[in-house]
């Protein structure tokens, strides 16, 4: 009986260690434990081969997560310069990408999750850029989730790597409530295509600048999931650049805001804003209507600090970068067509001053960069294959580090400096309106809004009744009899239109939301 007890012990105590490790949230605290077996003694040059090859093709491993074992994933490098240039310093840590779902289609972790991104901290000593940006980003717009992982390759150690989600049906799912519509990677992968392309105008990457009707001139810029997804990519480009006055039916603009003014707060020039124009996918919805989400984040906060000429831009610079650079560069439509906009230029302002308040202006930036540098310094310590020094990744945040031609700024020695700059900026420092009231009257099949303004020429009302849609927006007019700048303002629609929504007001000088964080918080 004895022996019943113990052995009965034994059981329970492995089924609630598997349990504790396949119910871990993968994405949440804590370094994750990642070991990657694959059945061959030189399977990182095989890996080289393919990469050069045939980029997607994978070789098949098995990936153990926290103790739970997956067979038949396949395995490949994954990146461009973060592969491609730490290949070419012989580092042997390079950026793995491991598809759980390769084989067998129904395997995934918790939560659905079936790919697994491993970046190697290229450019970035501390390896804190990705998740830091990341989680700054989640406060305003659908972002991946992102922490750290102690690799093992074929059981030998492989040293700290940065894990984060991936774009794909799971996430779309998460945020939208939907796997319906198309979703768009821009981001050009084969970059001597880019370069060698011929028969067409020159393209600007990813930057949806319109080169004529044809998409052939624009594939080597864009990854579809469908080949129907160039008629919905086309339109919106054709949109954006000739008929700008019409382009919310064709983008979500609050999330395109959200994603300007945080590329320009966090100095994230790897990205649309700066000289490559790329990192971000569109996700059109069943209306057509294609909602941008920022990716690939190493080398923000000035990680990437080459101008539009490729010459590297100087410390002062990255913290006087301005609020409304290239507003006036048509390689760069989003940022030009829409800033050109009165209402889009202040409400993109009001976005930036939001994060600059939430995040900089109260230190809490820095406060989270030291608690992950914190977390993972015993680890990063122990990593053998780092491509910098202990001593560099613990001056991270105070000294710019050299790697070949790139000099990567410190963390704290650009936000510090740039904090005060955007603090100080004559454009976040103009009268604003103010929303006193607001209201919501049911009656019959229609819904009245109705608020209270001060300092204000103009109103607006966002609504939608699906969270897989973009917010239409609605003019709200004042009463006759009541002077604008104290007025009412009042707008009705029909009330199965409305199952969320929120306001913003206009002053000649700038702009307000309600929610301050709206389109991502609003009111029900």
């Amino acid at each position: 009986m004895r022996n019943f007890r113990l052995l009965s012990i034994s059981f329970f105590s492995l089924f609630i260690c598997l349990t504790n490790s396949y119910a871990q949230n993968f994405y949440g605290p804590g370094i994750q434990e990642i070991r990657i077996d694959l059945p061959y003694n030189n399977w990182d040059v095989k890996l080289d081969s393919l990469k050069k090859v045939n980029p997607d093709a994978r070789l098949l491993g098995a990936i153990t997560i926290n103790g739970m074992r997956y067979d038949s994933v396949g395995v490949r490098y994954k990146g461009n310069s973060s592969y491609f240039r730490s290949r070419n310093e012989t580092s042997k840590k390079l950026p793995i990408n491991v598809k759980l779902d390769f084989k067998n289609k129904s395997q995934q972790i918790k939560d659905g999750y079936t790919t697994v991104k491993l970046s190697n901290g290229f450019l970035d000593p501390g390896f804190i850029r990705d998740p830091l940006s990341y989680e700054v980003i989640r406060k305003y717009m659908p972002a991946p989730q992102c922490n750290f992982s102690k690799v093992f390759m074929n059981g030998k150690p492989y040293g700290v790597y940065i894990n984060t989600e991936s774009i794909d049906n799971n996430f779309i799912k998460k945020h939208y409530g939907t796997t319906s519509g198309h979703l768009v990677k821009c981001d050009p992968d084969n970059w001597q295509r880019v370069r060698s392309q011929s028969g067409c105008p020159k393209g600007e990457n990813a930057s949806l600048a319109y080169l004529n009707d044809s998409p052939g001139c624009y594939d080597a810029f864009y990854e579809v999931d469908d080949p129907a997804a160039w008629k919905v990519l086309l339109n919106l480009i054709k949109v954006l650049n000739k008929t700008p006055e019409k382009i919310e039916t064709a983008l979500n603009v609050d999330q395109t805001l959200w994603m300007l003014a945080l590329n320009n707060v966090m100095v994230n020039l790897d990205s649309y804003n700066g000289s490559l124009s790329h990192n971000y996918y569109l996700w059109f919805d069943s209306t057509n209507v294609a909602h941008p989400l920022i990716w690939d984040l190493n080398m923000s906060f000035g990680g990437w600090r080459r101008n539009f000429s490729f010459v590297e831009m100087k410390d002062e610079e990255l913290i006087q970068y301005q609020p409304l650079a290239e507003i006036d560069n048509a390689k760069r439509p989003l940022i030009s067509k829409l800033l050109k906009n009165p209402l889009y230029r202040k409400i993109y302002i009001a976005h930036m001053g939001t994060i600059v308040n939430d995040y900089l202006a109260n230190g809490d930036l820095m406060k989270r960069a030291q608690a992950m540098m914190k977390e993972i310094e015993p680890a990063v310590k122990q990593d053998t294959l780092k491509l910098y020094s202990f001593a560099d990744f613990q001056q991270a945040l105070d000294k710019t580090m050299h790697n070949g031609p790139d000099n990567v700024i410190g963390l704290r020695q650009l936000m510090d400096k740039r904090t005060q700059y955007l603090q100080k900026h004559p454009l976040f420092n103009k009268a604003k309106p103010v929303i006193a009231d607001t209201k919501y009257q049911k009656e019959g099949e229609k819904i009245t809004f109705t608020a209270k303004l001060g300092n204000a020429k103009a109103a607006y009302v966002y609504y939608r009744n699906n969270k897989s849609l973009s917010f239409k927006r609605l003019a709200m007019s004042a009463g006759e009899e009541v002077a604008v700048k104290d007025g009412i303002f009042t707008a009705s629609v029909n009330a199965a239109d409305v199952t969320q929504y929120y306001f913003a007001a206009e002053s000649e000088e700038a702009a307000i939301t309600l929610p301050e964080r709206a389109s991502f918080e609003f009111l029900k």
